[in-house]
């Protein structure tokens, strides 16, 4: 940060004459000599100088006076008093108090307003695995889907295991399904102890592909897998193996997403269950009392949230085709709203998302403006701050 005025290269008009400088902010006007800008010839610059309290006259070394501009009797002090209660309030939300004479209007354009910045946030998440591929699509959404199948607790070695196993290998033995899974299941480190006939089959597979393609067998360990107050079907073992099933009916992934098919369509084919050894058992050799089910519908919205939107918002930017970013808000206002325990609190407070669209805009508004306390950049915080509510 620069150790200069805060504002370089103003113009400003003061009576019939102006200025062209620099303006400085403080809380005091005494903060100027506070700050030793006194001693420092770029301040000498100074052509307005804003401040809260003007409590002391401000010169440049030549003894000229700096012009003030004092704001304490120019801000209604009702709106000051409005700020200072939302920004001590101890609610989880600040607006909760006001909310209810809020106009719907600011609160469904503050949801589009981030809804709009979360999806920017992940096409430019996009973006850089995009360029990391070498601007290979596939292999992009080949890797989101891997990420996103790691449901956030094992996301990110979801994510690594896709890089280390790329798709162009995989697709080579996607109709093999016992080839696929040792090639998922050996680079995820689950094979370095064989504990059945089908471990084993799986690890022999494995020893073979790992030396044909040279792949790092030492990269990822068991112990990096959570597992830990995981309820068994979303055990990283089961996400692997549902995956696999998954690629096994995908010639591509990429085409799959943007080929515009209907929610329904979408559902169709997540409609799978993983082979039935994982049907009986959550581990390696551990059976389960309970036969485990396919993809369930909540984890088929969560991939249309996670994977299909921000692709088709990163396709749309990079080929500048609004019709891919249409689609991908058509998805959202289509899919059902999360239920986690961010929109929790907000439908406590009497916000109710209707869609995940709307879901996804409260959620970045609770992270990049509520816990913040950003109010001053927040649509409903201005609106209780200028209605007088």
């Amino acid at each position: 940060m620069h150790a200069g005025p805060d504002f370089m290269e103003a113009k400003v008009r003061i009576g019939n004459i102006d200025w062209a400088g620099s303006i400085e902010i403080h809380v005091k006007a005494s903060h100027w000599y506070a700050h030793d800008h006194s001693s420092n010839l770029d301040y000498d610059k100074v052509i307005l100088h804003v401040v809260w309290k003007n409590d002391l006259e401000v010169c440049r070394n030549d003894n000229t006076t700096i012009p003030t501009l004092e704001l304490f009797d120019k801000v209604d002090q009702g709106v000051l008093e409005r700020f200072v209660n939302l920004i001590y309030q101890r609610a989880v939300y600040p607006c909760h108090p006001y909310l209810s004479k809020v106009k719907d209007t600011s609160v469904l354009s503050m949801i589009d307003k981030t809804m709009a910045q979360r999806l920017d946030e992940k096409a430019d998440d996009i973006q850089k695995i995009f360029l990391d591929t070498g601007k290979d699509w596939e292999e992009t959404s080949y890797r989101i889907l891997f990420r996103n199948f790691g449901f956030k607790v094992n996301q990110d070695n979801m994510f690594l295991l896709s890089k280390l196993v790329p798709f162009r290998i995989l697709a080579r033995h996607r109709k093999n399904r016992l080839q696929t899974e040792a090639l998922l299941f050996g680079t995820a480190g689950f094979l370095e102890k064989v504990c059945d006939t089908y471990s084993q089959k799986l690890r022999d597979e494995y020893v073979f592909l790992r030396y044909k393609y040279s792949l790092r067998s030492s990269f990822l360990k068991r112990y990096q897998w959570r597992f830990l107050r995981l309820r068994p079907q979303n055990f990283p073992t089961i996400r692997i193996a549902q995956i696999a099933k998954l690629l096994g009916n995908m010639d591509k992934i990429f085409s799959t997403i943007t080929g515009s098919p209907s929610v329904k369509d979408i559902m169709n084919r997540f409609n799978i269950k993983q082979n039935v050894y994982w049907q009986h058992h959550y581990d390696f050799g551990k059976r389960s009392k309970q036969k485990l089910s396919g993809i369930g519908r909540n984890s088929v919205y969560n991939i249309l949230i996670n994977t299909y939107v921000p692709i088709l918002t990163a396709y749309a930017r990079n080929i500048k085709d609004r019709n891919y970013l249409t689609k991908a808000h058509e998805f959202l206002e289509v899919v059902p709203p999360e239920n986690n325990h961010i929109i929790r609190k907000w439908v406590k407070i009497g916000i109710q998302p209707v869609s995940s669209f709307e879901s996804q805009g409260l959620i970045e508004l609770s992270n990049s403006y509520c816990n913040k306390k950003k109010c001053l950049n927040c649509n409903i915080g201005k609106d209780i701050l200028l209605n007088n509510h």
